[in-house]
This record gives C-alpha cells, sequence and structure tokens, in this order.
C-alpha cells in the first residue's frame, strides 16, 4: 500500500510540475519596462504642469532644473532598459522570436534615448526661462 502512494505522488508530481509558474524568461526586462512607462508618465505629467503655469510662476518653480533632472533620470532608465535587452538578446538560451523582438525594442528606445538627451541639453541651455519653458512645452514622447 505504501508503494502505491509514493508511486502516486511521484506520479502525480510528474503531470503537475510542468504546469508550474511560467518560465522567468517572460518576466525578463518587465521592472525596467515598467520604470520606463512610469519616467515617461512623469516627464508628460510635469510638460503638462508647465503649460498651465505663468512663466512668473515656471521661474519661481525652477521648473527649468527639475525638468532637466527629469530628462536625466528618464534617460538614464531607458539606458538600463536597453542594457537589459541587449543582454536579453544575446543570451544563447533566449528563443529566437524574443531575441528578435528585443533587437526591435533596442532601435525605438536607442532612438528615445537620443531625443531625450537632445531635449535635456536644449533645456539645460535655454539662456531665459521664456525659453525653457517653450521648449518644455514642445516635449512629447510616443509609444
Amino acid at each position: 500500500m505504501k508503494c502505491w502512494m509514493i508511486f502516486a505522488l511521484v506520479l502525480g508530481s510528474m503531470l503537475v510540475l510542468p504546469f508550474g509558474p511560467p518560465p522567468l524568461a517572460a518576466q525578463v526586462c518587465k521592472d525596467e519596462e515598467a520604470m520606463v512607462a512610469e519616467y515617461k508618465k512623469s516627464v508628460a505629467d510635469m510638460v503638462e504642469m508647465v503649460k498651465k503655469e505663468s512663466l512668473l510662476d515656471f521661474e519661481k518653480a525652477f521648473h527649468q532644473k527639475n525638468v532637466t533632472t527629469k530628462l536625466a533620470l528618464f534617460g538614464s532608465m531607458v539606458d538600463g532598459y536597453i542594457a537589459c535587452l541587449q543582454k536579453r538578446a544575446s543570451d544563447s538560451t533566449t528563443p529566437k522570436e524574443d531575441a528578435d523582438a528585443a533587437k526591435g525594442k533596442i532601435d525605438t528606445y536607442s532612438k528615445l534615448k537620443d531625443k531625450i538627451k537632445q531635449d535635456r541639453d536644449a533645456v539645460k541651455a535655454a539662456p531665459t526661462g521664456k525659453e525653457a519653458k517653450s521648449l518644455i512645452e514642445k516635449i512629447a514622447y510616443p509609444m
């Protein structure tokens, strides 16, 4: 009787284990992607706030420096996501379709990173608050 119970336990575990939690590969880079999305939303919220305020309020609240810092952090998050995607794409255990998808995202996010850097540099170099406010109001990142 004991032998049958052990046999049933082994057979049952063989049937259940393949249906366990999904492989970790599907979750790779999800944290980085979520952080990029959150920073993108944060930048968009800041841009909307700048659009609604007067130039005097913009200058008093140091929004030029705030946006410059926020863009630098956003660029850093995108850079981290790109690094994760590159690691994923070059991993030999990654399925071909996942590696190809990662390579496509690398191209897209590399362009985004370049745009963020250009915007950050332009806002940082703006000589007047009025110019900086105008540049910030034009910031938009589709995806």
